[in-house]
C-alpha cells in the first residue's frame, strides 16, 4: 500500500505549503562506492530558513486561524528561530514578547542585532542560567495575565503545532526522489529535535528503507528518545494511523558532534570546516549547527564506509555568521583561531 498521498494529504490540511529546495552533489563527500547530495534548505529564506522555515509553514495559519494577537517566543538572544518566527510575527500584525536568554548588557551582535530593529527593548525579557530552567513557567504566567490572546511558543517551536511544517521535510526528499533515486542514508542535525523527529515517524510509516543518522548539537539522547516518544503519539493522532514503536528504532542513529560538543560552543575545527565547505563546495554552513553537521557526516561516512546514495540536510543559519567575523577573517587569511 502506497502511504504517501495520506501523508501529504495531511500535512497540505495544516500548512500554507510544502516548501521545495533542490539537490546538488558533493564531491569531497561522494567515491566510487557512494554518491553524496546536499539538500538546500538553506536557501529557502533569507531571514528565515531551512527547518524554521517548514515549521512556520503549520505554526503561522494556526495563529491566524486562532486569531492570536500576541505570541510570547522562548529562546537564546542569538537564536534563529527568535529572528525568524519575529519577523513574521510583525508581518502578520502579530506582538512579539520575547523571553530571552543571555545579557542584555553586552553589545548587541550577530541574530541579536538584527532581532534589536525589529523589537523594542520593553518586549525582551531577559532571564539569566539559573532562571532558565523556569522560563516556561514564566512565560506562561506572563500570558495568563495578559490581556492579548497569547500563545506560548516554546524553545525551537518544539510542539505539536509545528509537526505538519516539520513533516513538510520527509515531503520534499520524497519528491526529490522521484528525480534522484532513492537515498540509503540521510544525515540531519538536531536542536530541539522536532525536524529530525518528524523525518523518523514519517519514514516509518512510509515503511521507507533510509537510515536517519542524527547529529545531536543540543540535549541528550534520553530528551530526544522523550521527544520522540511524545511527537509519536501526536503523528498517530495526526494521521489517524497507530504507528508500532518498535519500527521506529530500527529507522535512525544518534551521534554527538566529536567537536565542540557543548551547545553554542565552538572551536578553531570547526571553522576550518566553515572555510573548506565554502571553498570545496560553494556553500556557507554556520558554526552552531550546520558545520558540526558536515564534519560530523564526513567522519561516519569514512569511519562506517557508508556505501549508496547519502543525503545532508543543510538547514539553514547562515546568518549566525554576522556574529564570528573576526574568526572568519582568520579563516580566509589561513591563520590560525585561538581557542
Amino acid at each position: 500500500m502506497d502511504r504517501f498521498p495520506l501523508l501529504k494529504e495531511a500535512v497540505l490540511k495544516r500548512t500554507s505549503s510544502i516548501p521545495r529546495s533542490r539537490l546538488h552533489k558533493l564531491k569531497t563527500f561522494s567515491n566510487d562506492k557512494r554518491c553524496s547530495y546536499v539538500k538546500r534548505d538553506d536557501e529557502l529564506g533569507f531571514g528565515i530558513s531551512g527547518s524554521k522555515l517548514r515549521k512556520y509553514n503549520s505554526l503561522l495559519p494556526y495563529l491566524i486561524a486562532n486569531r492570536y494577537e500576541q505570541a510570547l517566543l522562548i529562546g537564546t538572544a542569538y537564536s534563529n528561530h527568535i529572528l525568524g518566527l519575529t519577523q513574521l510575527l510583525l508581518e502578520n500584525r502579530i506582538k512579539p514578547l520575547l523571553f530571552l536568554l543571555g545579557d542584555p548588557k553586552l553589545p548587541p551582535k550577530g541574530n541579536l542585532l538584527l532581532l534589536s530593529l525589529l523589537v523594542e527593548k520593553e518586549n525582551c525579557h531577559w532571564l539569566t542560567r539559573s532562571e532558565w530552567p523556569e522560563v516556561e513557567v514564566i512565560a506562561k504566567r506572563s500570558q495568563e495575565e495578559s490581556p492579548l490572546k497569547t500563545l506560548v511558543v516554546p524553545e525551537g517551536a518544539s510542539f505539536d503545532i509545528a509537526l505538519p511544517g516539520a513533516l513538510t521535510l520527509a515531503v520534499d526528499i520524497l519528491e526529490n526522489e522521484k528525480e534522484m533515486g532513492p537515498f540509503d542514508h540521510i544525515f540531519i542535525d538536531a536542536g530541539t529535535g522536532l525536524s529530525a523527529i518528524a523525518t523518523i515517524l514519517a519514514f516509518a510509516f512510509l515503511e521507507k528503507k533510509t537510515v536517519v543518522h542524527v547529529v545531536l548539537l543540543a540535549g541528550t539522547k534520553e530528551a530526544f528518545l522523550e521527544n520522540l516518544r511524545r511527537f509519536h503519539k501526536s503523528f498517530e493522532a495526526l494521521l489517524r494511523v497507530s504507528l508500532e514503536e518498535k519500527t521506529l528504532f530500527s529507522q535512525f542513529r544518534l551521534y554527538k558532534s566529536r567537536e565542540a560538543s557543548a551547545f553554542g560552543s565552538t572551536n578553531s575545527t570547526i571553522f576550518k570546516e566553515i572555510g573548506f565547505l565554502a571553498k570545496e563546495e560553494g556553500f556557507f554552513t554556520d558554526p552552531i549547527y550546520s558545520a558540526k553537521l558536515f564534519l560530523e557526516a564526513s567522519h561516519i561516512l569514512k569511519e562506517e564506509e557508508v556505501e549508496g546514495n547519502v543525503l545532508v540536510i543543510h538547514s539553514g543559519g547562515a546568518l549566525t555568521l554576522m556574529g564570528f567575523q573576526k574568526e572568519l577573517l582568520l579563516i580566509a587569511e589561513g591563520k590560525a583561531i585561538e581557542t
